[in-house]
C-alpha cells in the first residue's frame, strides 16, 4: 500500500476491482455501495492554539498524506458510519477487553488459536509461561466452551463522563447506541464454527464492592452470511451481553478493573472458534510449516487470518489471528 501526497486538494483516489472493470466494459456498471475510512488521520493534530487563525485549525490534518486506493477495501480499519442523530456527542467504540481472568492476551501482538489437537495448546501454553504465568490467557483453545475466550467490548471510551448507570441511558441506550447483536466474520476456508455468547451470559461488577461477575457459556453459531468486503468471509450473528459494568462510588474495586472502557458501556461479546481440520498442503499453500515460536518446544505450522466483529450499531473491530498447529 502507498500513500499519496496531500496538499489538501485531493478529493477522491478510487479504483475499480476487477470484477468492477468487467461490468464497466459491458455497461452494467453501478454503484450500490462503498465504504469510507480515515486510517490516516490522526485527529491529535487539530491545533485550536494556531496563532494564523481558525482556518488554520485543521491544516496538518488536511495535508496529512492518504493512503492509496486498492481493490481490498478490506484495507480500512477504521471505516467511517453514519448516523441519523444529529445530536450525538459521544461516539461509541469496540475495544478488546484484555483485563478479565479468561480474556485472551496477544504474545508479541498475535492472538494465538491453537488447533484442537489435544498437544498444540498445551505447548503454547507452556512455552509462553504455563498457566501461573498467564500462559493460559495467551492461547485460544479451539473450540472451547469454556476457558479462555477473546472478549470485546462496546461503549464510550472516554473519561469525561463516569461509567453510571444513568450515563449509559443517556448517552448509549436513549440513543440508540447498544448492540444488539454482533456480525463474526471469519474465513471459511479455515473456522468453521463461531462460539458466542447464550441468553443466560452476564458481564456486571455487582458480586459486591465491585467485584466482577462474568458468567460464560458459548456455544457454536455456524458462518452462513457472505461478507462482501472480505474475500473467502461469511460472517455468523451472535448474541450480546448487556455490558452491566458501572462506576459506584462506594466500590473498592474501581469499575476500570473489570471493563476496558473507561466510560459508560453498552455491549460485550466473547468469542471463540472451531478450526477446520487442516492438512499440510493448507499450511503450505496459505500459511508457513517448520516454524519455531520463542519458548516454545518443537516446530509449528500456522496460517494468519482475520476476525472481523461488527457491531449492530456499525461498529467494527478487524483482529489477526494466527491458526496453530504442533507438527
Amino acid at each position: 500500500m502507498a500513500l499519496l501526497d496531500n496538499s489538501g486538494d485531493i478529493i477522491l483516489d478510487a479504483v475499480l476491482t476487477e470484477k468492477g472493470r468487467k461490468r464497466m466494459a459491458t455497461g452494467n456498471f453501478r454503484i450500490v455501495k462503498f465504504a469510507l475510512g480515515d486510517d490516516e488521520i490522526d485527529y491529535k493534530l487539530y491545533d485550536k492554539s494556531n496563532v494564523s487563525g481558525s482556518a488554520y485549525y485543521d491544516l496538518k490534518i488536511l495535508q496529512t498524506p492518504v493512503m492509496q486506493a486498492t481493490t481490498q477495501n478490506s484495507s480500512i480499519n477504521n471505516g467511517l458510519l453514519t448516523y441519523a442523530n444529529p445530536n450525538l456527542l459521544y461516539m461509541p467504540q469496540m475495544v478488546i477487553n484484555a483485563k478479565t481472568p479468561n480474556s485472551l492476551l496477544p504474545q508479541k501482538k498475535i492472538y494465538y488459536l491453537a488447533v484442537n489437537d489435544g498437544t498444540t495448546a498445551t505447548a503454547l501454553i507452556a512455552g509462553f509461561g504455563g498457566p501461573k504465568g498467564g500462559g493460559t490467557r495467551k492461547v485460544l483453545q479451539g473450540g472451547q466452551k469454556n476457558g479462555t475466550h477473546l472478549l470485546l467490548e462496546t461503549g464510550i471510551n472516554n473519561s469525561e463522563i463516569a461509567g453510571t448507570p444513568t450515563n449509559k441511558n443517556n448517552y448509549i441506550v436513549a440513543q440508540g447506541l447498544q448492540e444488539s447483536s454482533f456480525d463474526i466474520s471469519v474465513d471459511t476456508r479455515f473456522i468453521t464454527n463461531v462460539l458466542g455468547p447464550v441468553s443466560a451470559d452476564i458481564f456486571n461488577n455487582n458480586g459486591g464492592s465491585g467485584v466482577a461477575q462474568i458468567q460464560l457459556t458459548l456455544k457454536g453459531n455456524i458462518p452462513a452470511m457472505r461478507d462482501s468486503t472480505l474475500r473467502h468471509h461469511s460472517a455468523a450473528r451472535v448474541k450480546s451481553i448487556n455490558n452491566n459494568v458501572y462506576k459506584r462510588q462506594n466500590d473498592k474495586t474501581p469499575d476500570t478493573d473489570t471493563s476496558a472502557i473507561v466510560g459508560p458501556r453498552a455491549s460485550a461479546v466473547a468469542l471463540n472458534f472451531d478450526v477446520k481440520v487442516l492438512t499440510t498442503n493448507d499450511y503450505s499453500r496459505y500459511g508457513k510449516t517448520g516454524q519455531t515460536i520463542a519458548g516454545c518446544a518443537g516446530t509449528y505450522r500456522y496460517i494468519d487470518t482475520t476476525v472481523r466483529i461488527v457491531g449492530s450499531t456499525g461498529i467494527s473491530e478487524q483482529i489477526p489471528v494466527r491458526i496453530t498447529q504442533k507438527e
